[in-house]
């Protein structure tokens, strides 16, 4: 499979045409892919979706992916890797676009290129792209920060689009599956704050005393309610790991766990090898 590799934070390609001239690939980094003009279809790990004009989609590492063009078709790529956010050596700035980000990735209920935008959202993202494109092409004072609080923006606006989604789609599942929904929806919210997901917190917050909701979640999730919290983590982890530059011990600090020793344990049961190594081999693979 073609890999696209990408060295630097932030780039822009802009093309039309008759036919789609890339080989199926998948890439290092992000793409926020814009549709100008034109029908076709996108294929995303697999799964069709028809394009239009004015169409978004958000396009993750290691998505593999390719465009069948039925008209002739005007793309924009805002292509931008973790580093876009890496102000002054902001870690904190970078840790929050890394939760917006997940908010995408990790959602139970989407495949990528599967976002219904609102369409006042929509608009938005289409001039905030306009100004991330006129700032690109015309370089001035402030133009880099301009442009990684724009694309910072369209992520946010883009998550906010998928959490509308993912609610809609949670209340019409609330008949079925009750509380059980709410409890997962809580987490996934906060699994950031290791003092908002402490077992009698959670408990606090649905009203059931810690025995019981560790009975409940158990029953209806097939798991512990720690080692639920626990497995999520090590998800966000690893995709931090395998995404970004955090060090081990800023990856710790940011997902709430004891100290750096902790998440390598636990990553080292999960995966087999420790974080540092783990990263050592995926920079391996990219670079073969």
């Amino acid at each position: 499979m073609t890999r696209f590799k990408q060295h630097i934070p932030f780039v822009v390609l802009e093309f039309e045409g008759d036919i789609w001239d890339y080989p199926p690939h998948n890439h290092d980094h992000f793409e926020i892919i814009l549709i100008k003009k034109g029908i076709g279809r996108h294929i995303i790990n697999e799964v069709p979706f028809q394009y239009k004009a004015d169409d978004i989609f958000l396009i993750a590492p290691n998505d593999f992916h390719y465009f069948e063009v039925d008209e002739r078709t005007s793309f924009c790529y805002l292509k931008f890797t973790d580093l876009i956010f890496k102000k002054d050596g902001n870690i904190q700035e970078k840790a929050k676009w890394m939760q917006r980000i997940e908010s995408v990735l990790f959602n139970p209920n989407l495949i990528p290129g599967d976002v219904r935008y609102n369409e006042d959202d929509k608009k938005r993202i289409l001039h905030i792209a306009e100004i991330i494109l006129d700032e690109h092409h015309n370089p001035r004072n402030y133009s880099t920060e301009i442009i990684s609080d724009a694309v910072s923006m369209i992520l946010s606006i883009i998550a906010r689009n998928i959490c509308n989604l993912y609610c809609e789609k949670q209340v019409k599942a609330e008949a079925n599956k009750g509380k059980i929904n709410e409890i997962l929806t809580y987490i996934r919210h906060h699994v950031y704050d290791p003092e908002k997901t402490r077992i009698e917190v959670i408990a606090e917050q649905f009203h059931m005393s810690k025995n019981y909701i560790s009975i409940f979640f158990k029953k209806h999730a097939g798991e512990s309610l720690q080692q639920y919290i626990l497995n999520y983590r090590m998800t966000l982890a690893e995709n931090r790991i395998r995404l970004s530059d955090f060090t081990i011990s800023e990856i710790a600090f940011q997902l709430g766990f004891t100290d750096e020793s902790h998440l390598i344990r636990h990553f080292k049961k999960r995966y087999g090898v420790n974080p540092g190594e783990y990263r050592k081999t995926l920079a391996g693979l990219h670079d073969g």
